[in-house]
């Protein structure tokens, strides 16, 4: 045998050995792919089952968000009108408060003015009087010493 027969059957046997070896690896690669295909089964079908479980769920959920968005968007609404109507009210009640702070100032002038007319009134007419009394005592012929209460001694 020469050395070029020994290097191909050393190479045949290399790829013999090598072949031998990769179908080893491709078998008890099988073997493991079945071990785990089994498993893989399972966990997908409980991913299967849980999904429809929480479909009802999510369905749920996205329509109580739904909900909850337009609670929210009708509360901004009545929020908003509220603020108008008080906002209005405020104006109405600045307004208001300035019409009667006018009709009370016109309404103190006036009790002045009456107060002043009572006054002149009540003066004039206790001067009436007086001048009556004192007329009605010289009429009479009253000692001048005796007078009524609240008038002067003449003096």
């Amino acid at each position: 045998m020469s050395t070029f027969e020994i290097a191909v059957v050393v190479g045949m046997a290399v790829w013999v050995i090598l072949a031998m070896v990769i179908l080893i690896i491709l078998v008890y690669g099988i073997r493991m792919l079945r071990d785990v295909r089994e498993p893989l089964a399972r966990v997908s079908g409980a991913v299967t089952d849980l999904n429809e479980r929480l479909r009802p769920v999510l369905r749920n959920a996205e329509q109580a968000s739904d909900q909850a968005r337009l609670i929210a968007a009708r509360l901004k609404r009545d929020v908003d009108d509220v603020s108008d109507a008080i906002s209005n009210a405020t104006e109405s009640t600045g307004r208001m408060v300035e019409l009667v702070e006018e009709r009370v100032v016109e309404v103190a002038a006036l009790v002045a003015v009456i107060q002043e007319e009572a006054e002149a009134t009540f003066v004039s007419t206790a001067s009436l009087l007086r001048g009556l009394r004192r007329g009605s005592r010289k009429v009479s012929g009253e000692k001048p010493g005796a007078h009524a209460i609240g008038d002067r001694p003449p003096g």
